[in-house]
């Protein structure tokens, strides 16, 4: 274990001890306040209190591991960044006190729930303000070897960046280094510069048997271009360098694909009726088929079957290629505001979306999401290039920032560069943002077309 996970690891074992002092606490304090004001519950028995270390302590652990509330980039990041972490841990721990008074039935005292709550908050920010500048001083102690031709700018970023004293190795083969780890405590080696394949790997060897990390520099492309930092992925007997724009956590794309399923399902059933009014009036009005099924680039690239209600008249895909000197959108889309090939009853549907219901069924296949970029036509898709083929990393959507935004109104460049923030800033909360804006969006039918 490095110094900085064994100090994490310290700060964390602090923490969990703050918490169980507070609940000690809190019930030293709730008796006064019970004292103070008879009208409050009177605190029932600390036996009572087993099954709450037993449920409320391992989900804050957790919550806090999750969080990095102990993690040294938070304690040494913006304060406002730890009291926002340090209360979502808190809220964790309010869920799993929530879970025991729903499900167990048990005699907690609110108000003393209360007392426990804002005294371990405040305890650990406390705590935070403590934890900062202590961490700084055991850091400091804290020694990374340099091995090459290490300019000065690479240890000045170790120095302060990572908080080590730095001291350049001199040595030339595995023995002696060997030797430098006995000679004195070394957390860190960092290998720059150029070195033969075979030493580099000798050096590496050393380290792993004592136990080091070991920093490799990674070559990259010009600086021009703008790299995500790389994770190493290994496959068989080789170990790749991966450089991938973001890495989404497991538990939260389960939880998206989760909630589409929920919402897609719960919508279906609640628009049934509404669909099949939409069906019946364009089988009366534009005919058969009453849905239109295209083609459209989904996660990737790949391609899927997008289900709409129909709002063209019969053979205007034939027709697109006559209209494209009338496309009023730059970039590789078409788009006009007044296209002939929209029947009258097919401008009301796309005024007010009817006619992208039938997509909650791709959102029940998994093929779409509720929220995420809208996905073109597999033409338009194959025609995207650059940095704009990133939204393709995402699963496509109903509705995504265009679509509160202004949809047909925006420039092509707006468009992918709402596409692109959403792709970059994704979260639960941001679709959750996303969805309440779409309604008020669809309401005053702006940029629809």
């Amino acid at each position: 274990m490095t110094r900085d996970r064994s100090l994490e690891s310290t700060v964390l074992f602090q923490d969990i001890l703050i918490v169980v002092l507070a609940m000690l606490l809190s019930r030293v304090a709730h008796a006064g306040l019970v004292g103070a004001i008879p009208s409050l519950k009177p605190p029932v028995a600390a036996g009572e209190y087993a099954h709450l270390l037993l449920v409320f302590l391992p989900t804050w652990i957790f919550a806090a591991d999750r969080l990095g509330i102990h993690r040294i980039e938070t304690l040494s990041g913006e304060k406002l960044e730890i009291v926002r972490r340090v209360i979502l841990t808190q809220a964790w721990g309010v869920a799993a006190i929530g879970l025991i008074l729903t499900f167990a039935q048990v005699s907690l005292n609110r108000s003393l729930i209360i007392v426990f709550l804002i005294l371990s908050t405040t305890m650990l920010l406390l705590a935070k303000a403590a934890q900062a500048p202590w961490l700084a001083r055991r850091r400091g102690q804290s020694r990374v070897l340099l091995i090459g031709d290490a300019g000065a700018e690479v240890a000045r970023e170790f120095e302060r960046l990572r908080g080590r004293h730095v001291e350049h190795w001199k040595g030339s083969d595995p023995a002696a280094l060997e030797a430098r780890f006995r000679a004195g405590a070394v957390d860190e080696v960092v290998m720059v510069g150029r070195l033969p394949p075979d030493q580099m790997l000798a050096y590496v060897g050393a380290c792993a048997e004592a136990g080091l990390p070991v920093f490799l520099p990674v070559p990259l492309a010009p600086q021009s271009l703008p790299l995500p930092p790389p994770d190493v992925e290994t496959v068989g007997n080789n170990d790749y360098v991966v450089y991938q724009p973001r890495k989404l956590a497991a538990g939260t794309v389960v939880a998206k694909a989760a909630v589409d399923r929920v919402l897609a399902t719960l919508l279906i059933v609640a628009l049934a009726p509404v669909m099949l009014l939409v069906a019946l009036a364009v089988r009366i009005a534009i005919g058969r088929p009453i849905l239109y099924v295209q083609r459209r680039g989904g996660l990737y690239g790949h391609p899927f079957p997008m289900l709409k209600f129909r709002t063209m008249r019969n053979g205007a895909d034939k027709e697109r290629d006559t209209l494209s000197g009338l496309n009023e959108m730059d970039g590789p889309v078409f788009k006009m505001r007044n296209d002939p090939r929209v029947t009258p009853l097919g401008r009301i549907l796309r005024r007010t979306s009817l006619d992208e219901l039938p997509q909650l069924f791709n959102v029940l296949a998994g093929q779409m999401s509720i929220v995420g970029p809208r996905p073109l036509p597999v033409e338009e898709t194959r025609a995207l290039a650059g940095r704009h083929r990133r939204r393709l990393s995402i699963r496509p959507g109903l509705t995504c920032l265009w679509q509160v935004s202004g949809r047909s109104d925006l420039t092509f460049a707006e468009w992918m560069a709402l596409d692109l923030e959403y792709v970059d800033r994704w979260t639960l909360w941001l679709d959750l943002a996303i969805l309440l804006r779409t309604i008020p969006a669809i309401v005053s039918r702006r940029g629809a077309r």
